[in-house]
Parts: structure tokens; sequence; C-alpha cells
């Protein structure tokens, strides 16, 4: 019995009808590929002597990981039809090209055969049927039996569906290493003609990719000769790669482009490709980045996709793109009653420059100790743990071995701009950005010229369409691949069925097709005509789905809108994903003698305030640019969005491009709020209506129910890092504009964060502010409502007993108010006068003791505290890690506990926020904004910290400062609308600083109205 709630817990029972059940139909199909998959009728030759004995030596050699040599007796039945004899003259050592056969088929066995054997030696040692003294001699035992029956006969398990793949499997090795033959037979003299390899010159290695396989288990070769040369053999179309050749070769002649290309063989279905060696561009890196942004504006026109560090080679003559099947990429195929926003932001950035794949493309993991990968050709190497799980095995070579899944560190790779300082690398992000805009600019003005060649070079041309991402695909073999999948048909298939929840908007036809080829345990692989729009299989089949449009004419869309405002937002993302790398503070360099300032003060200091005309035109431009660039979301009905930087609340996260979320810190709900801040200020229509269709279809979802679960848990609950933030923005914009519906939608949706947390075990449970309990605690504050009492009772009582309990030990070897003891302090501070009577005392004692943990980071001889005990030597200035938070944190306790010291400590943090505080960056989070925030907050009353305040920002909050940053190509900031630390946060600020009658404060999330 197939439970929908085990295999497909992502969906509810309707989705499960309206995606899952239908595909019930296909069924027959998907069995018949099992059943029948692997058989021949083709009479082929037993192996002759010497072969058998290349066999056996292989067999003979001892293992190199658990369950080797069970695996490699699998393997060998491919050798069985003896499939290389029939083509002996082509190779300078036969043996050894069945020994690489051998090795290919090997990997693909092992991919399905590792799981079932831990299960099965498992299950024969707790059933007695292993003999040996010791845990590793009975692990020899169940090897040595296995070799000479079967694991199966060995445990007494039965998995008929890995029979079935395994015969797949090792008929479709031999099949395509008798295709290559048969076609190298065929074409040695074209390859002689075309490459200079002469026929006479005999294979050495046909260098097997352990790459993807596609439509029958095929996958490239390199091919080497004795000569030394080096073929690449494709076993798909070739055809894009062919008419990219032409394209670079007609571009260098015209428009005076240096575009490198691979050489061409084109066959029928398949062909050869030139083999490109990586060189070192090290010495010449400036020219070579140039070359790259020709590449990339070549690649945009031509709609590319994919183009990573795999498929780009860095060479001395330039980048040569090796792989070009995913060029003049079409669109998504959607079926469905609600269509996609025409230009929706995912469409926007799949089709820019980023999308390509050719700038630094970083993938980060989950959690705050997450690494990242960058998968971009342009890009950098990793930083600790890779977001991709790989399996272990654990007792490796026992009778209790276990496979466990986890992460492991980001592997090296090669990188073009290797490890360059960040100033080396802006330089290459601008010549990169010069060759993108001459190539950009040259075809904006030879649209005609351009149309002509592509639709000549297009003709006859195949592309590759790739509906899911490769990753999804291989983590739903995966998953196939377990001993309770193997060994049934029914569990298999209904697995197999899950790449369908990736799919609840396309056409089922393509998921059966899908199905299909993941039952071979092929990669699924699609392709339409250049100038067709019917979708076919690996096999040249026609799927059954559509486009709407032909590739070739979805790329020249897009040439027919280039213009220079176009040109503007490809640079942005050229200079955002090269800045991403580098954190905090990367601005004009010009006043650095001032309390380590490292951006200039205005130049109109002492000349008085500003006139308010020019923060309004500031704003103006700012909330101008906010309107101009949003962007739909997928569906039309939801809120609108925008493309930028995914900033993060940790230090050495990068920052990659993407479609902003809902969140706070980096989400569309700060634009959003911004925009209605300036759209009352200035009585601009176009302001508040941006910030009045997110805000009301935000809340005629929460308030009509009208949301999927697992959209709110992935969402999560923290108060800049999910819902209780989000639900702040919506009340805090309802009063702001006094539509007190988003104020009841939010405060009703409070539950949806509450129940998130319950059930979470206080060491696990996140207590923060940015994240955790903290910052949601802040939330609940603000928002209010009928849910508001209750809700902080619990969080009052979830965070003193965190504090009390065991574990969160990095959030107390900090200071500071994001991630630190300062921000536990002020959240149950301000909570303290709304709890129950009955819970004061136990917050009051948790009080006392964060308070005590802060001073043990005070430094005497400083004056200061440090940021963490790791770096005692780091002293901070900023709302995340510094002075500032220490200071908001002992300011809200000394309102509520009568302490002479908590108030001399307050002062000294003060001081240091006065002193070092201001000319850092432009940013709430960790610059000058956050800081003038709590400074002006904490002044009050104060006349001497008041002038303080009137002093900064004559000297560090001017417009022409403003500009300065917003215009600094170089730093993330400027690149980023988001409100911590984009342009969202000046225009916010700005708005406070205008309207006296309001207040915001996204670093104390408070909302004053005066």
């Amino acid at each position: 019995m197939i439970s929908p709630a085990k295999y497909y817990p992502e969906f509810d029972s309707a989705e499960v009808e309206e995606t899952i059940v239908p595909l019930s139909q296909f069924d027959e199909q998907f069995t018949g590929v099992l059943r029948e998959g692997g058989e021949s009728a083709d009479d082929r030759s037993t192996p002759g002597e010497e072969t058998r004995a290349t066999v056996r030596e292989w067999l003979d050699r001892p293992e190199q990981y658990p369950f080797q040599s069970v695996i490699r007796s699998v393997a060998a039945a491919v050798a069985d039809t003896d499939p290389l004899a029939p083509f002996e003259k082509l190779f300078s050592d036969p043996q050894a090209m069945l020994v690489q056969l051998l090795e290919r088929t090997e990997s693909r066995v092992r991919e399905v055969y590792s799981r079932p054997l831990v299960a099965a030696i498992n299950h024969a040692r707790e059933n007695g049927k292993l003999v040996g003294e010791s845990s590793e001699e009975r692990y020899r035992y169940f090897v040595g039996q296995a070799r000479r029956t079967s694991f199966e006969d060995v445990c007494g398990l039965s998995f008929p569906v890995l029979r079935d793949i395994t015969r797949i499997l090792l008929h479709n090795g031999a099949d395509s290493i008798t295709e290559l033959c048969r076609r190298l037979v065929a074409d040695r003299e074209a390859i002689a003609s075309t490459f200079g390899i002469e026929v006479s010159d005999p294979i050495v290695s046909c260098g097997f990719s352990e790459g993807d396989a596609h439509h029958h288990g095929r996958s490239v070769s390199v091919l080497e000769f004795e000569s030394g040369r080096k073929l690449v053999y494709k076993p798909r179309d070739v055809s894009c790669e062919a008419a990219y050749e032409n394209i670079a070769r007609e571009l260098n002649k015209e428009i005076g482009t240096s575009l490198a290309a691979a050489q061409v063989l084109e066959r029928n279905h398949y062909g050869y490709v030139e083999f490109i060696e990586a060189e070192d561009v090290s010495d010449m890196s400036g020219e070579f980045m140039h070359a790259s942004g020709e590449l990339a504006a070549v690649l945009y026109l031509l709609n590319a996709r994919d183009m990573h560090f795999e498929n780009i080679l860095p060479t001395r003559r330039g980048p040569v793109p090796i792989d070009l099947e995913t060029i003049l990429h079409p669109a998504r195929i959607h079926e469905g009653p609600t269509p996609e926003a025409e230009g929706n932001a995912y469409e926007t950035i799949g089709q820019s420059i980023y999308g390509i794949g050719i700038l630094p493309l970083v993938m980060v993991g989950k959690g705050e100790d997450a690494g990242h990968v960058d998968l971009g050709f342009l890009g950098d190497q990793g930083r600790g743990s890779s977001p991709f799980k790989t399996i272990f095995f654990e007792n490796p070579y026992t009778d209790r071995m276990s496979l466990v899944i986890r992460s492991q560190e980001a592997q090296g790779r090669r990188t073009v701009v290797n490890s360059l300082g960040e100033d080396e690398v802006r330089v290459l992000g601008d010549r990169m950005a010069e060759g993108f805009s001459r190539v950009f600019r040259a075809m904006m003005s030879a649209q005609e010229r351009w149309e002509e060649l592509l639709r000549k070079s297009a003709s006859g041309m195949r592309v590759r369409y790739v509906h899911n991402p490769t990753a999804l695909y291989a983590q739903t073999l995966r998953m196939t691949s377990s001993a309770g999948a193997l060994d049934d048909v029914s569990p298999y298939i209904a697995l197999l069925k899950r790449i369908a929840i990736a799919s609840k908007t396309s056409s089922r036809q393509i998921v059966r097709s899908e199905i299909r080829q993941l039952a071979e345990r092929d990669i699924p692989y699609f392709t339409v005509s250049a100038t067709g729009v019917a979708l076919e299989d690996g096999d040249g089949r026609e799927v059954g789905a559509f486009f709407d449009e032909t590739p070739v004419d979805r790329a020249l869309a897009k040439t027919a809108h280039m213009t220079e405002t176009e040109l503007r937002e490809q640079l942005r993302l050229v200079y955002s994903a090269f800045s991403s790398r580098f954190p905090d503070n990367h601005l004009a360099a010009s006043g650095t003698s001032d309390g380590g300032a490292v951006h200039a003060p205005s130049d109109r200091e002492g000349a008085g305030h500003s006139a308010d005309d020019e923060l309004v035109a500031l704003v103006v431009r700012l909330a101008d640019n906010l309107v101009e660039t949003s962007l739909p979301d997928k569906f039309a009905h939801l809120p609108r969005t925008w493309i930028g930087p995914l900033a993060s609340a940790l230090a050495n996260r990068p920052w990659p491009p993407g479609v902003l979320g809902y969140d706070l810190y980096t989400g569309r709900v700060g634009p959003a709020l911004a925009l209605a801040a300036a759209g009352r200020l200035l009585d601009r229509g176009e302001y508040r209506d941006l910030a009045t269709q997110i805000f009301s279809t935000m809340a005629d979802i929460l308030a009509g129910h009208r949301y999927e679960r697992r959209s709110i848990q992935q969402a999560g609950f923290g108060g800049y890092t999910g819902m209780a933030g989000i639900l702040f923005a919506l009340a805090t914009t309802g009063r702001l504009l006094e539509n007190d519906e988003w104020v009841g939608a939010a405060q009703g949706a409070l539950p949806l964060v509450l129940d998130q947390m319950r059930g979470i075990q206080p060491q696990a449970l996140p207590i923060d502010v940015v994240n955790g309990v903290s910052g949601v605690m802040s939330c609940v504050t603000a928002i209010g409502g009928p849910h508001a009492e209750d809700a902080l009772s619990a969080l009052a009582s979830m965070l003193t007993e965190a504090v009390r309990g065991e574990g969160h030990g990095t959030v107390f070897a900090q200071s500071g108010f994001a991630h630190g003891v300062s921000g536990l302090m002020h959240a149950l501070s301000r909570a303290l006068p709304h709890v129950p009577a009955g819970q004061r005392e136990v917050v009051r004692d948790t009080l006392s003791d964060l308070v005590g943990r802060l001073q043990k980071f005070y430094d005497r001889e400083q004056g200061n505290w440090f940021s963490n005990v790791a770096t005692p030597s780091s002293f901070s200035t900023g709302w995340c890690h510094g002075a500032t938070g220490i200071a908001l944190a002992l300011s809200a306790y000394g309102d509520i506990a009568d302490d002479d010291v908590v108030h001399c400590m307050r002062d000294v943090a003060v001081g240091n926020l006065v002193r070092h505080g201001f000319g850092r960056n432009l940013t709430w989070c960790h610059g000058d904004l956050g800081n003038h925030d709590v400074l002006a907050k904490l002044a009050g009353a104060d006349e001497s910290l008041r002038e303080e305040v009137t002093k900064i920002e004559q000297r560090w909050l001017q417009p022409d400062v403003f500009l300065r940053k917003i215009n600094d190509n170089q730093s993330r900031y400027a690149h980023t609308n988001s409100l911590m630390v984009g342009t969202a946060g000046i225009v916010l600020h700005l708005v406070n600083r205008l309207d006296p009658s309001v207040h915001i404060s996204p670093v104390t999330l408070t909302f004053e109205s005066r």
C-alpha cells in the first residue's frame, strides 16, 4: 500500500489527487521500462580467452571501497558479449579499453548497489547467516559468498527491481560502447580531415566520463590517441556547437570580437568536438576578462543557460565554451488555470546575464554554519561545508556497516580569478563590463544583421530543454536507490513520481517522459528544434508538449528590446556578482583619519543642515527607481518583487543575485515599507500603489487563509528572516497608511509564527534576534492584537528556559545585538511589562544573568566590549555586533531596572558609538543608519547627545555622501534594494528625518506616531 503522506509529504491530499494520482494511467509504461529494458535480439559472440583473462585479473584486484568486489562481479557481465572484439583495430591496447569499459560500468552499478548491500549485510548478521569471529571476518565472508552466488542468496532478501535495473545498465553499457566503435570506424577519415588526427593513429583511451548518462546510458567520452591528440565524442546532437562556431567566426569579422570557439564535426545526432585544454591566464587576466564580457554578451543574446565553470574553459585565446547544447533555451513549459505573469522576476533573471552561469554563481547552504560553493565560470573557491550532501560509509568493511548522508568541505575548483584581492577583482569586473557593453551596443545598432545571422545559423539546429535541474534528477535517483525502493516495483515508481512535485504547473506528458527516463537510471533529456515548438525526448520521439514560441523567436524578442536601460540592469548584475564576495566596507576611501572612517565626509560639513528639498530629491530618486525596477512574481496575483543581491545577516556570506523573497532583512516587504513611508510623506500615489499591491495581496492571503502550510514553514518564523518580520512590516505599514485590515491580518496571523516554534527542543530553538525567539518577541510586541499577550508569555518562557538550559554556545559567545547576548537582553527587557505578573521574576532573573554574561566581554583597558570570545581583540561599532547594539540593550534594561552601574555601562557604550560609529557604511545593520537611529533614540532629552546627532548628520549623512555610496558600482550595498543594507533603508532613514510625525525603526522593530 502506497501512502501519499509517506512518499509526498510536501503535498496535501488535494495536491496528491491533482498531481500524483493522474500519473497512474502511465504505470504500465513505467513498469514496462523495467520489464523490457535491456532485452535484445542481437546475436552476439561469447568472450574470448583474452577477454576472460582480463576480466579475471580485474576482479581479483583489492577493494578500494566497501563491497567493491561484489559490485565488480556484477559489472563484469558487461563483457559477456565481448562488445569490443569486432573493433580491436581501433585501439592500441584492446584489453586496456575493456578495463575502462568495466570501470565505467562499475561506477554506474555502484550507484544502485551500495544501499541494498548495506541492508543485506546487516540483515544477514541479524539473522545469523554470517561466519567469522570478528566483524571484519564476517564482512569478508559475506563478500566471498556474494561473489560465488549472489548477495540476495547470502542475506535472504530479494531485490527484483535491482535485478531489472542491473540488466538495463549492463545492456546499455555494452550497446553504448558498440555504438561508439561503429561510429569511429565510419568517421575516421572525416576526423582526420577535420582535426588532423590520422586514420592510423590508434586510440589509447576512451576516457569514459563520470558525468551524467542520458538516453540509454550514453555519456560523453574524451578519446585519446597514441600521438597524444585528444578528441571529445558527444553521443548527442552537436548542432549547437557547430552553430556557435559559425556565429563566433562571423562576429569576429564583423564587429571585431575575439570570440574563441572549439572546432566541430557534426554527424547525424552525434558528433566530435575539439578537445580544449584549460590554460593559466593569470598574467593576462584583464584581457581575458574583457573577452569574457564579449562572450557573456553573445551568450546573453543567445539565451544561453548552464554555462558554468565545467562548460567554459579558460585559454590563452580567450574563454572557450565547450558545451553549448543549452543556447537558445526556451521558456519553461507552463500549463494550468493560472498563467505565469509576463516578464516575471524569475523569467527576467533567468534571461539575464546572471542566468547564463558565466558570472560568479553562488549556492549557499541552509543554517548559520553552512558554507557555499561557486559554480560560475568566473567564480571563486567555495567556503566551509558544501550545500550538497554526500553519502559516506560508517564502520566500513564490517558487518555493522551503515550509510550516512552529510555535508563535506567545499571541494577545490579551477578558478579564473584565483585568490585575487578585493581591488583586483573589482578591476576585473570593470574589464568584463567593458567587453559586455561594447558587444551589447554593437548588436543593439545592428539588429537586422544579427537576426539574419542567427536565423541562418539556427537552421537545422536542435537545442536542449532543461525542464528541471540535474541536481533534482540526481536526488530522485538517489532516493530510488534505497533498499526499500528496489525490493518492489510499487515503491520504486512511487518515488520516481516525486519528480512531479516540481512540475505542478507543467505538462503531464513531460512528467511521464521524465519518469520513463529516470526508471532507466538516466538523467532526463529533452530537445526542441530551434525553429520549432514540439518537445522531443533523447530518442527523437515527440513528448506531447509544446512551446508557445520557437527558441529563435524567443531570443530575437530579447534583441528587439535592447536599450541602454536594459544594459544598465545587466551591468548592475555584473558588478553585483563580483562585489558579492566582499563583506562590509567597500565605499570610496577618502576620509580615513577620523574614527576609522572609510568613506568621505560631506563636502558641505560646517555649512549647516542641507535643505530639505535636497533630501526630498534623494528620496524621489531612490523611490522612483524602486517603482521602475519592480517586477511581477511568477504569478500576477502574488506580491510584486525585485531582483538584487540576496543579502545575509551573516558577515562572511556572499550575496548572490536573485529574486527577493519576503523577509524583512532582504526581502520585498522592506522596499514596500520604505515606499509606503515615502508615499505618505510626499503624497506620491505611485509609491503608495506599489506598497499597497504588495501588502494588500499579503493581507488577503493571510486573512483568507489562502496559503499553503509548507510555504509558511519554508518562510520560517524569525524576526528578520521569517514570518514574524513579515507580519511586523504588514502591521507597521497598515498603521502608517491607516489600513486597519492590514493590521488585523498581521495580528490574526501571529499563531502561524508560534505554531512553527512549539515542539522545538529548547537546545535546538534559535534564540537570537535575527533568526530566533528574541527577534520574534520584539515583532510580537510591536504587532499587538488578541494573540500578542499569550504569544509573549510563551516566547518569554521559551527564551528564559533556553538561557538557563544547555546549548546556544554561539549566542553566548557573542556580545552583540543581532546574534548575541545584547539582543536577548533587549527583547526580554522590552517584553517584561507585557508578560503576566507570575512570569516577571523569572524574566528578571534571566536578565540579571544576561547582564553578567555581557560584562565578561568588557575589556577595561580598551573601555569597550569585544564582539566574540574567539576574537577578544575585535571591537565593533554596529547595531549587529558592536557598541550600538550594546548601548541599546543596556538602555532597555536600565528602563526596567534601578541599577546605576547599568546606566554607567550604557554611557560608556554610547561614548564608543559616538567616537567610532560613523563613517563606516550607509546601512542599518552594521553602518551609519542604524547607529544614527539608535543614537537619536538614546539622546532623548540629553542636549549634548542631540548636538552630537546634529554634527553626525552634517558630517556623514548629507545628500552628497549618500550619492557617492549609491553610485559606487563596487559596493554591494549599491546594488541591493533591501531594507537593512540597501537603498530601501536609505529611503526609510531619510523619511524618518524629514517627517517628525512618525518614526519607523527596523533595528528596534518599533513604529512611533508622535
